[in-house]
């Protein structure tokens, strides 16, 4: 159903743009009225903190209560998030935050696990399913990008209250097309959560592997880099939301290319894995050297961003391979509890360190500890087995 198909893709783009707004308008306006790079940090972490719950069960919930109604729980609890933040409350504003943003995180995975397994249903016959999940994947992380440049530009041009009011209603707008949609449009079979950690030493070894991948990610880029550039002397928190916004459609870019990139090329093993997470350590600690010796000159810090985009996205792309490649080999389901949740356990972690790193060193200190914490991740996927045969690609997900 092509009609249905696209009305699911169109609200989950929606929310996708609505989400990376509020993220932007949350950190710039609360960093005007004082709150520093922690305090902030922490109100993100609760939503990454829901993000793993719902990676976790929210499988389950959507075989229980349908895909449908899940994808729709979670554009509610999104228009719920944008209102309830732009409403003057007398709770006080960090802990009324932190609770809004964890709804805000619960349907941010709980609309993506709906929208994709929606597609995988819709599709689950059809050749080009792959090319539909890497297509709407990348435009997520698109769409997530333009949503930061604008929410950076809705936050300057009319404030908070009425950028939050206006998105609500391009949310309820998303809503409103899969309202009239039969209840019978996808129904994928989500198999059961059956623990933490997979049977394979290889799935779990790589899902550490992402859980550092990610968190080094974040130390630098989600709330070091956009407070950073925000204050820089001649920026401001539009130009600050243009670069991130940027680097995520760089990424999404990248993601929705995957396929071309990777078909037909030899399966990757650990070893090559790990090269690849030794490139983005160089960038850091390169980075952050010349910056502290010659200043953190913010054209120099946006080279560095370019050049770490591209080789993250790489590394993300094959991590994303091998655990396709190695559920089909071990007849794992792909819905692995820990895998599934090392994205938003990694950026959990990295968020926090984020502020706490911003606030003890400045950018170049969250440069550095970014930096080594790609360590770890190419020991972990060192040892990986290379699956047999090439490459038959598969789409990434964060």
């Amino acid at each position: 159903m092509p009609n249905s198909a696209a009305r699911i893709s169109i609200a989950y783009s929606l929310l996708t743009l609505s989400d990376g707004a509020l993220r932007m308008i949350v950190l710039f306006h609360y960093s005007t009225l004082g709150y520093n790079a922690l305090s902030l940090a922490g109100v993100f972490a609760i939503y990454e903190l829901c993000g793993v719950i719902v990676n976790l069960f929210g499988g389950v919930v959507a075989q229980r209560l349908g895909l449908l109604t899940t994808m729709r729980l979670g554009l509610i609890l999104q228009i719920i998030t944008l209102i309830g933040i732009a409403i003057p409350s007398q709770i006080p504003p960090v802990a009324y935050l932190m609770v809004l943003q964890g709804f805000a995180g619960i349907a941010k995975d709980l609309t993506k696990i709906s929208a994709k397994s929606a597609m995988t249903a819709m599709n689950e016959h059809q050749s080009g399913l792959f090319g539909a999940i890497a297509l709407l994947t990348g435009a997520k992380n698109t769409l997530k990008g333009v949503g930061f440049f604008v929410g950076g530009l809705l936050f300057v041009a009319f404030g908070m209250r009425i950028a939050l009011t206006g998105l609500a209603g391009i949310v309820a707008i998303g809503l409103a097309l899969t309202i009239t949609l039969a209840s019978t449009t996808g129904t994928a079979k989500i198999k059961q959560f059956a623990g933490i950690f997979a049977h394979s030493a290889a799935v779990n070894r790589l899902s550490v592997a992402r859980f550092f991948l990610f968190g080094a990610r974040d130390i630098w880029l989600a709330i070091a880099l956009p407070l950073f550039m925000a204050s820089a002397p001649g920026w401001g928190f539009w130009q600050s939301g243009a670069v991130m916004a940027l680097y995520t459609i760089g990424y999404g870019v990248v993601q929705a290319s995957t396929p071309k990139i990777l078909a037909g090329q030899r399966a990757p093993d650990g070893r090559l894995t790990a090269l690849l997470a030794g490139a983005p350590l160089l960038v850091c600690l390169v980075s952050a050297g010349l910056a502290n010796q010659y200043g953190a000159n913010v054209w120099g810090i946006l080279a560095a961003v370019c050049l770490f985009s591209l080789l993250f996205a790489l590394n993300s792309a094959v991590h994303s391979y091998l655990i396709a490649a190695y559920a089909a080999r071990d007849a794992i389901s792909l819905n692995i509890g820990f895998y599934y949740s090392a994205n938003s356990l990694g950026r959990l972690v990295g968020t926090l360190l984020s502020g706490w790193c911003y606030m003890q060193w400045g950018i170049v200190g969250s440069m550095a500890v970014a930096g080594l914490m790609f360590i770890p991740a190419a020991l972990c996927a060192w040892p990986l087995p290379a699956p047999s045969g090439q490459i038959a690609v598969s789409a990434s997900d964060e």
